[in-house]
């Protein structure tokens, strides 16, 4: 009998030890990875969920986003957005891990105008202890925007628009340079007519070469930023010499948008400043 109870002592031994190992080292499992996977899809999950049932408060509280100076401001332009929603359904589709421990969920935006879905990429990370969507500046445009934006670069006729009279909004400034691929925003404004006038000035520091920047109309929305009409401007700029001009054109009148200038250059950052101009 002693030997059964001695042997059935090392059999309590063995099944104890790996049990103890997988407690202090919970890698080896693989579970932690696991928890990870699961909060980040839930913070991605409860953002759709909240801002599709209209509730502001509680989508804010699941992301970061970088559009905005405050917290507040983020809440008040959030709670405008939800009541004009351009989306009628919103669809997570997948949820991928990145290799620097973050994850990148991939969502379709239907649009309630022409059923058209816009897809977009919101990075998810670790900030503390919570898992949270990366807002951005992820853009969305309507097919009739999109073929509104084609037809007037189609005829590229800004050159014969003199400058318009009222300052709306102005942007950027003698220390803002724009990394590429990244953009700005101008205050908000409300548009006078069915267009803006932009006067600028852009350069890559250091350098005399031309550089490529994408000026947009576009309403801060609690999943993108939603675009009305755009204009691409190639140039070079004197610092403290002569402004370029250009129009965007948006074929209706706008309440409470943004001037976004994004950089098209390719491994260049770019400094920019300018205003936006109205009749």
């Amino acid at each position: 009998m002693k030997f059964l109870s001695f042997n059935g002592k090392i059999k309590k031994t063995m099944l104890l030890i790996p049990l103890l190992a997988m407690s202090v080292f919970p890698s080896l499992t693989g579970a932690e990875s696991a928890s990870n996977e699961e909060l980040a899809k839930q913070s991605i999950k409860n953002y759709v969920e909240a801002a599709k049932s209209g509730d502001a408060s509680e989508a804010a509280k699941w992301v970061i986003d970088t559009r905005f100076k405050s917290e507040q401001e983020q809440l008040k332009e959030y709670k405008e957005s939800v009541s004009n929603n351009p989306f009628s359904d919103v669809s997570i589709k997948n949820i991928v891990s990145a290799s620097d421990d973050t994850y990148t969920a991939t969502v379709e935006l239907t649009r309630k105008d022409d059923g058209s879905i816009n897809t977009v990429t919101y990075p998810i990370i670790k900030k503390g202890d919570s898992w949270k969507v990366l807002v951005g500046g992820q853009e969305t445009k309507s097919k009739k925007v999109e073929k509104l934006i084609q037809s007037q670069s189609e005829e590229n006729n800004t050159s014969s628009v003199k400058p318009l009279s009222t300052e709306l909004a102005s942007y950027g400034g003698d220390t803002v340079w724009v990394s590429a691929g990244d953009h700005i925003y101008s205050g908000r404004f409300n548009m006078t007519e069915d267009r803006v006038g932009i006067t600028g000035w852009q350069q890559i520091p250091g350098s005399l070469s031309k550089c490529a920047v994408r000026y947009s109309i576009v309403e801060k929305g609690i999943f993108s930023d939603d675009a009305y009409g755009q204009t691409f401007h190639t140039g070079f700029n004197y610092w403290n010499g002569a402004a370029f001009y250009e129009t965007v054109y948006t074929g209706r009148q706008l309440s409470s948008v943004y001037l976004k200038a994004t950089n098209e250059e390719l491994g260049n950052s770019v400094k920019l400043r300018g205003h936006v101009y109205g009749n």
